[in-house]
């Protein structure tokens, strides 16, 4: 992990930090309150949670569901965007510097092998290996872009070509 300064767990208040789910080899990395919920963004080592202004756990996901974080600093907004295409969650944040570092580098450590290409429409389709931080476990996904049907015949078959030849780079 990176050497950069995060907020420590300590600094959060008691019922936020035992309302975040930790699992074996789990660990708060980085945290910050929304100024507009009063409820907490916290990226562990294998999840990125919000705890409620009430101190109960919202919503938890691990970092292989997670595609993007991106900070607007003019705007002070921090949004996670999804794979699986939900809404994306964003917040209000005073200071995002480390929630935002510690999103990136749990993001991209999650992605074992990528590739991309393009559909008939010329959007984009991302087609990833990602590693569940959690577990260890290897997942195959395929992300289209904006207008792109991943059930589209000819999408679907140049998705799987490419993600069978990946299974055969990383040995699955």
């Amino acid at each position: 992990m990176g050497t950069f300064n995060r907020r420590r767990s300590s600094d959060l208040p008691d019922e936020v930090r035992r309302a975040v789910p930790l699992g074996s080899g789990d660990r708060i990395i980085a945290s910050a309150q929304d100024e507009q919920t009063g409820g907490y963004v916290v990226a562990s080592t294998h999840q990125l949670a919000f705890i409620g202004a009430d101190g109960s756990l919202a919503w938890q996901r691990p970092w292989h569901e997670a595609e993007a974080g991106t900070w607007q600093s003019d705007s002070r907004l921090l949004t996670v965007t999804w794979v699986d295409q939900r809404r994306p969650a964003q917040w209000l944040l005073r200071d995002a510097s480390a929630l935002h570092q510690a999103l990136r580098e749990r993001i991209q450590a999650s992605v074992v092998l990528g590739d991309e290409f393009r559909a008939g429409n010329r959007r984009a389709v991302r087609v990833v290996i990602r590693q569940d931080l959690a577990s260890g476990d290897l997942l195959e996904q395929v992300i289209p872009g904006k207008g792109v049907d991943p059930k589209d015949p000819a999408v679907a078959a140049e998705a799987a070509r490419r993600l069978q030849r990946m299974r055969s780079e990383v040995g699955l």
